[in-house]
């Protein structure tokens, strides 16, 4: 990855990250009331066992991705 977009990269990154704050105020400044319905959403889903076992999953399979992508490099 060149320079210019790791920095990119990480400036989305850091957007993304320090916007929550940004929209906690009264009635959302940016999305309104999409975040509020977005966590509802997602905690409804883990708190039952098959989004608890889709969520390892998932994670199982970017960790197999990341491990399986960086032996070529060796």
């Amino acid at each position: 990855m060149k320079p210019a977009s790791r920095v990119f990269a990480l400036t989305l990154l850091l957007l993304l990250l320090f916007a929550g704050p940004a929209a906690a105020g009264t009635g959302g400044a940016l999305f309104g009331g999409y975040w509020e319905g977005f966590i509802e959403f997602w905690k409804s889903v883990f708190q039952k066992q098959n989004g608890v076992v889709m969520a390892v999953l998932g994670v199982g399979a970017i960790a197999l991705f990341i491990i399986t992508r960086g032996k070529w490099q060796k």
